[in-house]
């Protein structure tokens, strides 16, 4: 290891070197905290001795500028001082060292305090390498989610959608495809758990949306694919709660298929809810063959401005005391200010001010489709 000696009494300085130098350790030395500061931000070294009497002030002050200094990298500072009351044993705590050795220093106990920060120190290292690499990976698995996903269309007109995701990969999923004869086919999913182990499941169940989207194949079908693909693929006990949705906007129709989501809301003109779709069906992945119930349900859009679709983390989403912001909140949210900033800015600006800068426990979807005015 590399280690920094501050030490102003050049005999004690001499007897340690000479106990680590047997070791094979790189040795630094400084006198006073100035020049110790000066070569710990210089050559990083990975452990300090650090004396407590320095001609420029104390070793405890010094350590913690050495701490502040390093931030949050690992270099443990060992104080040479014995902890013989409760206030060293206080200012030692204080100080943030990480350890202590008692003067005169005896070069067994030195070397025995020495190697086990070592090892520390390795251990640390390894973990570092493996969180580094697991970074990378992270970033290249997101790289690849982010680019199966991120293949509906750019802009639609009247679509907005908003996601907050808990971890580094979400769990729900939002997309959404035109048909050859112009319909607007949409997905919300929301898999179980969050994190990859939720996200997994997104890329067969995107990949089966947006190809049989493509094909103008019916929703039902659509949905029964997706279903035997997960219940093929995931683990017992996941599955992917779903609301899919064809939408003929110019004829004002709509066709739904919701398996263990919250309604689908029908907002009118006062951004009330006019009209919900309740889940009529198991999540998908849960039952396959036979048992899965593919049947649609159709409704006229005549009479509503909006359609709203979320996943329950919106619902489920708690402030610091623990309240839900339920059913209640949001249907304020659609109202008042919504009026005038539109629906999805309305239900934003609710949420995040009922969070109060709080992370939501489970990723938030929230999808909305404004619908031009009947001619």
């Amino acid at each position: 290891m590399k280690i920094l000696i501050v030490e102003h009494d050049e005999q004690q300085r001499e007897q340690m070197a000479r106990a680590l130098e047997a070791d094979g350790h790189d040795l630094l030395y400084a006198c006073c905290c100035s020049d110790a500061l000066k070569k710990f931000a210089k050559a990083e070294p990975d452990l300090v001795l650090m004396d407590i009497a320095l001609a420029d002030g104390d070793g405890y002050q010094c350590t913690q500028r050495i701490r502040a200094l390093g931030g949050e990298r690992f270099a443990p500072v060992i104080l040479s001082t014995s902890i013989d009351d409760h206030m060293s044993l206080k200012r030692f705590l204080d100080c943030g060292a990480a350890d202590f050795i008692d003067e005169p220093s005896d070069a067994l106990v030195l070397r025995a305090k020495i190697s086990g920060h070592a090892q520390t120190h390795a251990l640390y290292r390894h973990l570092e390498g493996m969180r580094e690499k697991f970074h990378q990976e992270v970033k290249f698995a997101k790289h690849m989610f982010d680019a199966v996903l991120g293949r509906s269309p750019a802009a639609m007109p009247g679509l907005q959608q908003w996601m907050i995701t808990a971890g580094h990969f979400c769990g729900d999923m939002m997309i959404h495809e035109e048909t050859p004869d112009g319909r607007l086919n949409i997905m919300l999913g929301d898999f179980t758990g969050h994190g990859l182990a939720a996200a997994v499941g997104a890329l067969p169940a995107s990949d089966a949306f947006f190809a049989m989207s493509r094909k103008g194949l019916p929703l039902g079908e659509i949905a029964e694919e997706i279903n035997n693909k997960l219940h093929r693929l995931l683990p017992t006990g996941h599955f992917c709660a779903a609301t899919l949705v064809s939408l003929d906007v110019s004829g004002r129709q709509l066709e739904a298929w919701i398996g263990g989501q919250p309604p689908l809301l029908l907002i009118d003109n006062a951004h009330q809810v006019a009209a919900q779709l309740i889940s009529a069906h198991y999540p998908l992945g849960v039952v396959g063959g036979k048992r899965f119930d593919a049947a649609t349900h159709s409704v006229s859009l005549a009479e509503f401005s909006h359609l709203l679709l979320y996943s329950d983390g919106l619902l489920e989403a708690r402030n610091a005391d623990g309240e839900m912001f339920g059913t209640a909140r949001l249907e304020k949210a659609m109202s008042g200010r919504a009026r005038k900033s539109g629906l999805m800015q309305g239900i934003k600006s609710r949420l995040v001010a009922f969070l109060d800068g709080l992370e939501p426990h489970d990723d938030v979807s929230v999808l909305s489709v404004e619908l031009p005015p009947v001619a």
